[in-house]
């Protein structure tokens, strides 16, 4: 079989933070949800899947906010087959598995919990927390943010966690906030040959302001596969 292309990578590390990546598929018209599905396979292929484990494998951790996790609620880990290619690199057998939930509202028995190679870390704020269900205290590890800004989501995870490399999965509204705050480095784009068109679905990022714009926006790669594109954006903010 041949290697993936993205087997091997290259990153640049800043100082004092994460390297900060998002991964998204998305179809031909820019959408990311198909009738508001929000989960791996509503818009890509068997091989973008494939794709999304191989980009998991070079992070540290991989991030998803409460209602995609809520949609599709699976450790958002690798498969056992790259398990040694991550224990070779110097990372852990699996990423960390990070909700970011200000409501609290997470059903303990998903796999996500029950199936979980290592505990996940829920970042929630108090009363996020004091919703959380009794029984996730003995599964996850829960971090109290009252302010679940970027910038302090990727200090809480740097400094206390060792995350040098995080992986922002979506939804939408999470995508946007490391957006807006300046903190994306590279995005990871799918294009899958599907049109939506339904104007309910949702975008890679969406917030109530117009977003930043890097100072440049360099396409590091672009391949091929069957009829998708995957392309690879590296981001200066000013």
């Amino acid at each position: 079989m041949t290697e993936h292309f993205y087997t091997q990578l290259d990153f640049t590390t800043p100082q004092g933070r994460p390297l900060i990546a998002c991964n998204m598929v998305m179809s031909l018209d820019g959408k990311v949800t198909a009738g508001g599905r929000l989960e791996p396979g509503s818009i890509g292929s068997t091989f973008d899947l494939h794709t999304m484990h191989m980009i998991r494998s070079h992070f540290d951790a991989v991030l998803s906010g409460g209602n995609t996790v809520r949609q599709h609620p699976f450790y958002l880990g690798v498969p056992t087959e790259l398990e040694r290619i991550r224990l070779e690199r110097g990372l852990a057998f699996q990423p960390l598995s990070i909700v970011l939930t200000g409501s609290g509202r997470v059903d303990a028995q998903t796999p996500l919990f029950t199936q979980a190679p290592r505990p996940p870390i829920i970042i929630t704020s108090r009363a996020g927390a004091a919703s959380l269900p009794g029984e996730l205290k003995a599964k996850a590890e829960v971090e109290i943010l009252e302010e679940a800004a970027p910038a302090n989501i990727a200090a809480l995870l740097y400094a206390k966690h060792g995350v040098r490399r995080l992986l922002v999965e979506g939804g939408p509204s999470v995508n946007y906030q490391f957006m807006q705050a300046r903190l994306l480095d590279e995005l990871f784009i799918t294009l899958a040959p599907k049109l939506i068109g339904l104007r309910t679905d949702f975008t890679l990022a969406m917030g109530d302001d117009l977003l930043p714009q890097p100072e440049q926006a360099e396409l590091l790669s672009i391949h091929q596969h069957g009829q998708e594109l995957f392309l690879r954006y590296r981001f200066q903010w000013k």
